[in-house]
C-alpha cells in the first residue's frame, strides 16, 4: 500500500491513506494469466463500464481535490498555524525517542514543506486532535483551535476526503465509494490494467451480471477485511484493487485444476508456464501474507488484497455449486490447447501412415477423432489405414463414416468423391455400403459437376435395391442436368419410366419424352 501524506497531492493529507494497488504482484512478484485473447465474441462489456467508471471517478470527480489542498495549504500559511504546530511536532519528537535525523530533517525544511511533514505523522495529529499536543490550558489555544478546525474544514471538502473508507468509523456508503477512488494516475492505470486481463476472464466465465455482483461483494469482502485488521487507526482506504483481488480469487476457484498459461517474474526471472489455476490460489493469497509482514511501512492495503482473494474464491465457489458458471467459456483453453495437440499428433500420424506403421498411426488417429470428431481429414486418413492394411471390413466402416459426413465445401465433396472412387475400385463395384450412403452422395456430385460419377452411384444403388424409394427422383433430377433433346437426357428419363412406372416421376419423365 502506499501513503499519500503530501497535501498538495492527496487531498486527505491528515490520513494515511492506504491504496489499494494492483494486487497481482509488488516490486518483485508478477503473476498473470494470459490465455485467452479479446474477441468480439467476448468482449467483456461490464469490465468496460467498470474502468470507464473508475477513470470518471478519478478525471471528474476527484479531480478537483489539488484545488482544496491548495485552498488549505494557503490557509494554514496565513493562519501561522506552523508557528504553533511545529514547535510542538518537534517537542513530541524529543518526548517520543525519534532519531536525530527525523528532527534534522523537520528543521531544515522550508516552512511551506513543514505542513506535510506534520500531517503525515499518524501518531502526531491523532495526538493533536484529542488535545494532547497543544493543551487546551495554553492562552494561545483557543484561537488556535478555530483556526486548526477551519483548516480541517477546508481540507476535508475534498471529494475523496469526503468519500474514503476511514478506519475509524462504520459506513457503508464509503465502503462502496472507495472502490472506485484511486490516489493518483499510476495508481488508477495500474488497476485498470489488471482489471481488464482478469475481467476478460472472469466475466466471460459469469456473464455480466453475476460478474458486476462477484466485483463489488468482492470488493466489500475486502473493505471489511482491513476494517478489521486496522480498526480504529487514524488512516483510510481507496482504490479498486480489493475487488479485483476478489477476481483473482475468483479465477483461481473458476477454473479450477484446468492447466493455464500464465506470464510470471520474481525478481530477475520470467517466463511463461502452464499450471493448474488453483495453485495460484495459494501462491496469490500467500504473497499478500508475507507482503504484510516485509512491507509494513509501504501503506499498501495487502490485508484488504488478501479479504479480497478469500471473498472472490468463496464467492465463485458458490456460483459454481449452483450452477451460475459458463463451463462452454472455461473449457474453450482445453478445446484450444488439446486442437493444437491433436494439430501435432496428426502430422505425426501422416509420417507414420506414410512408412506404413499402420498400427502405431491408427492409434493415434483414433485418439484424435474421439477426442475432437468430425474431422472429415482424420476419417479420411483412417480410410487409408484401412485401405492399405487390406481389411474388408474395416474398411467398410471406414469408407461408410467418410461418405456420410455432412459437407459444407465443395472442396470437401471433392475430397468425399475421391474417397468414393478409390472404394468402389477396390470392390470392382459391388459395393457393400448402405444404399442409403450412396444415394446421399447423388446430390453433392451433382453440385460439382459430376453427373457422370453420380449415374454410376445410381446405377450401384439399382443393382443393390432397385425398389429404394429415392432412386426415381435422383433419376429424374439427373435427367433434368443433360441438355434438352440429347440422347443422354432420353436415356435417363427412358430409365425412369421403364423400371420405375408405379412412381410419380413415371407420368413426367414419360411427358417430357413426348414433348422430345
Amino acid at each position: 500500500m502506499r501513503a499519500f501524506p503530501n497535501l498538495s497531492r492527496m487531498r486527505c493529507a491528515a490520513l494515511t491513506i492506504h491504496a489499494r494497488t494492483h494486487p497481482l504482484g509488488r516490486n518483485v512478484l508478477l503473476i498473470v494469466p494470459l490465455h485467452r485473447s479479446l474477441s468480439r465474441a467476448n468482449f467483456p462489456l461490464m469490465t468496460v463500464l467498470l474502468i470507464l467508471a473508475n477513470c470518471f471517478v478519478f478525471l471528474f470527480l476527484q479531480s478537483g481535490d489539488a484545488r482544496v489542498s491548495a485552498r488549505a495549504l494557503e490557509y494554514y500559511a496565513q493562519a501561522h498555524l506552523a508557528d504553533v504546530e511545529f514547535p510542538a511536532y518537534l517537542e513530541w519528537l524529543r518526548d517520543h525517542g525519534d532519531d536525530a535525523k527525523k528532527m534534522q530533517l523537520a528543521r531544515s525544511l522550508p516552512a511551506a514543506a513543514r505542513v506535510h511533514l506534520i500531517e503525515s505523522d499518524e501518531a502526531f495529529v491523532t495526538a493533536l486532535d484529542e488535545d494532547r499536543v497543544i493543551l487546551p490550558t495554553r492562552k494561545d489555544y483557543a484561537d488556535w483551535h478555530d483556526k486548526r478546525i477551519e483548516f480541517e474544514r477546508i481540507r476535508d471538502s475534498a471529494f475523496t476526503t469526503r468519500h474514503v473508507l476511514r478506519y475509524s468509523k462504520f459506513e457503508p456508503g464509503r465502503i462502496f465509494s472507495s472502490m472506485f477512488m484511486h490516489g493518483g494516475f499510476g495508481h488508477l492505470i495500474g488497476n485498470m490494467i489488471f482489471l481488464a486481463m482478469l475481467g476478460l476472464l472472469v466475466e466471460g466465465a459469469l456473464g455480466g451480471g453475476w460478474f458486476l455482483a462477484l466485483y463489488l461483494a468482492g470488493g466489500i469482502g475486502a473493505a471489511f477485511a482491513s476494517l478489521a485488521w486496522h480498526w480504529g487507526d487514524h488512516g483510510a482506504l481507496l482504490g479498486a484493487s480489493g475487488a479485483i483481488a476478489a477476481l483473482m480469487g475468483a479465477y483461481c476457484v473458476l477454473w479450477g485444476q484446468r492447466k493455464v498459461r500464465v506470464f510470471y517474474w520474481f525478481f530477475i526471472v520470467f517466463d511463461y508456464v502452464r499450471v493448474p489455476a488453483l495453485t495460484l490460489l495459494p501462491i496469490w493469497f500467500g504473497w499478500q501474507l508475507l507482503s504484510m509482514w516485509l512491507e509494513r511501512g509501504a501503506n499498501v492495503a495487502f490485508d484488504a488484497h488478501a479479504g479480497g482473494i478469500l471473498s472472490g474464491a468463496a464467492l465463485a465457489f458458490l456460483l459454481r455449486r449452483y450452477g451460475r458458471v459458463r463451463d462452454d467459456f472455461v473449457e474453450e483453453d482445453g478445446r484450444v490447447e488439446r486442437h493444437a495437440d491433436n494439430v501435432i499428433a496428426f502430422d505425426q500420424a501422416l509420417q507414420l501412415l506414410g512408412r506404413l506403421e499402420l498400427g502405431k498411426a491408427r492409434e493415434i488417429l483414433e485418439r484424435i477423432d474421439r477426442d475432437e470428431p468430425g474431422q472429415l481429414r482424420v476419417l479420411i486418413a483412417l480410410y487409408r489405414c484401412a485401405r492399405y492394411d487390406n481389411s474388408p471390413d474395416r474398411l467398410d466402416g471406414a469408407a461408410t463414416r467418410v461418405l456420410g459426413f455432412q459437407t459444407k465445401s465443395d472442396a470437401d465433396i471433392r475430397e468425399l468423391k475421391i474417397v468414393c472412387d478409390d472404394y468402389l475400385k477396390f470392390r470392382a463395384g459391388a459395393s457393400r455400403l448402405a444404399p442409403d450412403t450412396l444415394m446421399r452422395l447423388v446430390t453433392p456430385w451433382l453440385r460439382i459437376g459430376e453427373e457422370a460419377a453420380a449415374e454410376t452411384l445410381l446405377r450401384t444403388v439399382a443393382a443393390q435395391t432397385p425398389t429404394l424409394p429415392t432412386l426415381p427422383a435422383a433419376w429424374f433430377a439427373l435427367a433434368l442436368r443433360a441438355p434438352e433433346g440429347s440422347a443422354q437426357r432420353r436415356a435417363r428419363l427412358q430409365h425412369v419410366v421403364q423400371h420405375h412406372a408405379q412412381s410419380t416421376f413415371a407420368p413426367k419423365a414419360e411427358f417430357l419424352l413426348q414433348q422430345g
